[in-house]
């Protein structure tokens, strides 16, 4: 009997010192993926508050903000995720012609919506985890308009820690695009290649 209990609680210690092990390599982990995501943000807001408060042509500024999102944000992640379930008849071929070409339809458009928030500045405020990554909440500060509040969300999924949505003042990008993406696609009929070529053209 007393070996049964002697075993029973060994047992017992075995199972929390494993389980007080997960729960501690867990916490660790969740709070080294805030830090890496909010200093992503960090490189981010100061790199898009230099660029969006200089005095320079609008060309310039747009191809510099394109250059900021095309390093920092995981294009092809939101390429596939706009596209919807197109991407599962599509061939490998059609998918790649539609990354790359989502990609320069992205960084066009958002580089120019960012480039409107001229005089602005953002500013990080909080973090929490997400079950996709990430979310780390900024305000843009604007001199004649109400602040911004802008949601970064971020991800290691494609093994670089990178931005995979935006949600500016409770406009999901993501969701706005796929619907836009997926009436393009329609008006299309259903052509992947044509809608590819469509976004590139795009401004």
């Amino acid at each position: 009997m007393k070996l049964v209990k002697r075993t029973f609680k060994n047992f017992f210690i075995l199972i929390s010192v494993i389980f007080f092990s997960t729960f501690c390599m867990l916490t660790v982990s969740q709070a080294l993926e805030k830090s890496e995501a909010e200093e992503l943000i960090k490189k981010i807001s100061l790199e898009v508050n230099n660029i969006i408060s200089s005095a320079r042509d609008e060309s310039v500024t747009i191809d510099e903000l394109e250059f900021v999102f095309k390093k920092y944000a995981d294009t092809n992640i939101m390429a596939l995720t706009t596209l919807g379930p197109a991407r599962r008849t599509a061939s490998s071929s059609q998918l790649e012609f539609f990354k790359d070409s989502f990609q320069i339809y992205f960084l066009n458009k958002y580089a120019r919506r960012f480039r409107e928030l001229r005089d602005g500045e953002i500013s990080i405020l909080s973090s929490r985890p997400i079950r996709s990554g990430v979310e780390v909440k900024t305000r843009v500060h604007l001199i004649d308009w109400a602040p911004l509040e802008v949601l970064w969300l971020v991800s290691d999924r494609s093994g670089e820690v990178k931005i995979f949505n935006i949600i500016i003042d409770g406009i999901n990008l993501l969701s706005s695009e796929r619907v836009e993406i997926g009436v393009m696609l329609e008006n299309r009929n259903g052509d992947i290649d044509l809608l590819s070529s469509s976004l590139r053209g795009i401004n």
